[in-house]
């Protein structure tokens, strides 16, 4: 049987979680629920996303800051504490060994699962590494708990890991001041995929670097997941690096998935005004236009406008934007978005581009 407990799979129960997506999120609402001077206050930093993520896949997931992302791979990973509350839907997680839905695990099964089946690289190596201890402690921490070796035959594990990802074994001995920026990113992915988790989180792992090292890591990262037939979900809000790495792409805007689909096909055809305005930033070789930035702020998660909450700053919005949240439909062939200019006249996005 499979159930939100860990269990033994049965042969046919084996061959329909292969088949099944790694991860399905379900209409999943986390607010960060505060009372401040005895007044009730909500923010609502997750609002209704439903997304899933297939195996061996690079899920991207973009938005700019105060978007949700943080807040929803938080609650993915099953790492959320209080102000920040699940209030709706589920996080359920289809590994080889049986499902698992990650809110009706106890703490200690949540534990087992961690580093083994689902892995996190944070975004500053810093936080992960204490400055104080050499990183060959780092690997004791988060590692060895989850190995089935001891000893000398765990030193040869984590050696022969920091091998793939680049890195002279000589490192365990080394304290994380000692390390270049790029070194000891390498160092927080190694950690994050030495026991090969089968999920991964990337929290904007290349965030301060330079584009040479951020190149190395993004390949590095890349042969990881094919080695290991892993599934990551990347979060940056760096949408070059997601033309680069990710197969699938999501679009948060005010803690809602507006867009989602294959990253080529978001980028050749983009389906929701934010989209596009995200994409036309970028620069373009030759491109000598000026850039024409997107008008007002993101609103407030605690007090959103009702309706499409990117009406206020769209140059498409109508009127049914205004009185009606969009729902998130398919519009192309595996293409999904929350638009109702665009599953009106898909074209008509185009001339924001």
């Amino acid at each position: 049987m499979i159930t939100g407990h860990r269990t033994m799979a049965t042969s046919h129960e084996i061959k329909a979680l292969q088949t099944a997506p790694l991860l399905e999120v379900d209409c999943l609402k986390a607010y960060y629920k505060m009372q401040l001077f005895g007044v009730d206050r909500e923010v609502r930093a997750v609002d209704d996303v439903s997304l899933k993520i297939d195996r061996n896949e690079i899920y991207g997931l973009a938005g700019e800051s105060s978007s949700g992302k943080s807040s929803l791979i938080k609650t993915i990973a099953g790492a959320i504490r209080p102000p920040l509350r699940v209030v709706e839907g589920s996080v359920r997680f289809s590994f080889k060994d049986g499902e698992r839905d990650i809110y009706k695990l106890s703490p200690q099964e949540l534990s087992a699962i961690r580093w083994s089946h689902l892995s996190y690289i944070m975004q500053g190596s810093m936080s992960v590494l204490n400055p104080v201890r050499r990183i060959k402690h780092a690997f004791v921490d988060f590692a060895l708990p989850h190995v089935n070796v001891k000893g000398a035959d765990f030193t040869n594990l984590v050696e022969r890991h920091l091998k793939r990802v680049h890195l002279d074994p000589a490192v365990l001995q080394a304290y994380p001041h000692e390390l270049s920026g790029g070194m000891r990113q390498r160092v927080t992915i190694a950690l994050a995929t030495v026991c090969g988790p089968e999920f991964i989180i990337a929290d904007e792992p290349t965030t301060a670097l330079d584009v040479i090292v951020q190149k190395g890591v993004l390949l590095m990262l890349r042969e990881i997941q094919q080695e290991l037939k892993s599934s990551i979900l990347f979060v940056t809000h760096d949408m070059a690096v997601h033309a680069n790495l990710t197969d699938r792409l999501g679009i948060m805007y005010a803690g809602r998935l507006v867009e989602e689909g294959r990253t080529r096909d978001l980028f050749k055809r983009p389906l929701h005004p934010y989209t596009a305005h995200l994409i036309s930033s970028l620069p373009r070789i030759g491109d000598e236009a000026p850039k024409k930035g997107l008008e007002g702020s993101p609103p407030s998660l605690a007090d959103p406008p009702p309706g499409c909450r990117f009406h206020p700053r769209c140059p498409l919005s109508i009127d049914i934007c205004r009185r009606e949240a969009p729902p998130l439909v398919e519009i192309l062939p595996g293409h999904r978005a929350a638009c109702h200019v665009a599953q009106a006249d898909p074209t008509r996005v185009e001339a924001v581009l």
